[in-house]
């Protein structure tokens, strides 16, 4: 609370409206200040004695000032209401704007007469400020003189105004601050997650190349199924870690589509080139297809798209050891633009029926709550709706055990020109 002000609290422009509609109610000039008595809002219905002649002059706009932070320091000690007078002889008055008790500002009012001014008085404050003493005798008169009583109703109203504005300022703190908390929470887990995340993830990388080596060699009967299903228990660890840092960092950020223009084969090269990579030792070939009438220019959420795009892929490379991994992209025209589909087929273990219809499920079931079935953590999956319901997409799932699997990606885009 310490740090924060008012101009963060509210919004300026609205407390502007309210400010512009009591100064036509009451006639009066008004303004919102800071805690130092600093104008945060254009002032209202400021005289032309006041705004034209005497803050027109450096000495005459320090006194008004001076008087601003006189006014705002008497109501923040008082904490309510304050009538004064300023330097040039009009009266004033100020409301205190308190936020979880402490002072943030003021609302201030006035530039009235209690009484006919006192033409001297007028002229030697003139000659102080280095203004023609006739103009602003003139301007004076020019004010409005109001009852003792009326000005008290104007300041107490003020002062509703000023709760008001109180009310809404508080309101927005503890909005603001609920939120810092939970974004500094959301920070802590993701630093957690990542702590987490680089002490174990090597290690369970290296029991699982044990467990696969050791699977390899001739084995007493029982012990190569244990070890595949300790293969499995620590692919599926490892899924997860990686599936609560994306999810982690994708809530961290904000959710809503971040649209931009993209290269789409440039997405994809770069994408073949990293999988190639990884596959160089293994005899699996990495291809890609892009149809000719696709274009290469889009408009898109392409962080997410890639993101969904990895995903899908990290689990080809994973169950691939020989054989294909395809990538093709085609389209199809449609009236608000086109919907590209990113077909990802492999010829890796595949899945039996069962393990199919799960995770076909969970893409559709993506809206309602769910409890992921292990298999589907194991595949690697688990982020991959979230990602694609987020840019309105969808996933056709086909497999067949032993032979391999298709993933079917679509997902609306459009075009950068036609």
């Amino acid at each position: 609370m310490a740090n924060m002000h008012l101009s963060e609290l509210l919004d300026l422009e609205s407390m502007s409206v309210i400010q512009k509609g009591f100064s036509k109610m009451t006639g009066m000039a008004s303004v919102l200040t800071d805690e130092n008595g600093t104008p945060l809002t254009e002032t209202s219905h400021f005289s032309s004695f006041c705004f034209e002649l005497t803050r027109s002059t450096a000495e005459g706009r320090a006194r008004c000032e001076n008087c601003d932070r006189m006014g705002a320091k008497q109501t923040m000690r008082s904490g309510k209401a304050e009538v004064y007078s300023c330097h040039a002889g009009l009266c004033d008055f100020a409301a205190p704007i308190i936020v979880d008790g402490r002072f943030m500002g003021a609302f201030v009012g006035g530039q009235v007469l209690m009484e006919e001014p006192d033409e001297e008085k007028i002229r030697t404050t003139a000659n102080e400020l280095g203004i023609d003493p006739d103009k602003y005798v003139e301007a004076v008169h020019e004010i409005p003189v109001l009852s003792r009583a009326k000005i008290e109703d104007a300041a107490e109203f003020l002062c509703v105004v000023a709760n008001i504005f109180s009310t809404m300022a508080y309101n927005n703190y503890t909005t603001l601050s609920k939120s810092r908390e939970l974004e500094n929470i959301s920070r802590m887990k993701l630093e957690f997650l990542s702590t987490i995340n680089f002490n174990i993830h090597k290690p369970l990388q290296e029991m699982l190349f044990l467990a696969n080596s050791i699977n390899r060699m001739e084995l007493p009967e029982g012990v190569g199924e244990k070890l595949r299903k300790l293969e499995k228990m620590n692919q599926t660890v490892i899924n997860t870690l990686a599936d609560a840092m994306s999810y982690s960092e994708m809530t961290r950020t904000d959710s809503d589509i971040v649209e931009t223009e993209y290269d789409l084969l440039k997405l994809c090269e770069g994408l073949q080139l990293t999988y190639m990579g990884r596959l160089m030792e293994r005899p699996v070939d990495f291809v890609l297809e892009v149809d000719e009438d696709v274009p290469t220019d889009l408009f898109g959420d392409v962080t997410r798209i890639r993101q969904i795009l990895v995903n899908l892929l990290n689990n080809s490379v994973q169950y691939t050891k020989e054989g294909t991994i395809l990538l093709h992209i085609s389209k199809k025209k449609t009236t608000y633009g086109l919907m590209l589909y990113f077909e990802i087929t492999d010829t890796g273990i595949g899945m039996s029926e069962e393990q199919v219809r799960d995770i076909q499920g969970m893409f559709d079931r993506v809206h309602e709550d769910q409890v992921i079935d292990e298999d589907v953590l194991a595949f690697g999956l688990g982020m991959t709706s979230q990602l694609v319901n987020a840019v309105y997409g969808s996933v056709k799932v086909q497999s067949t055990q032993g032979k391999g699997s298709t993933f079917t990606v679509s997902i609306p885009q459009m075009p950068t020109e036609e």
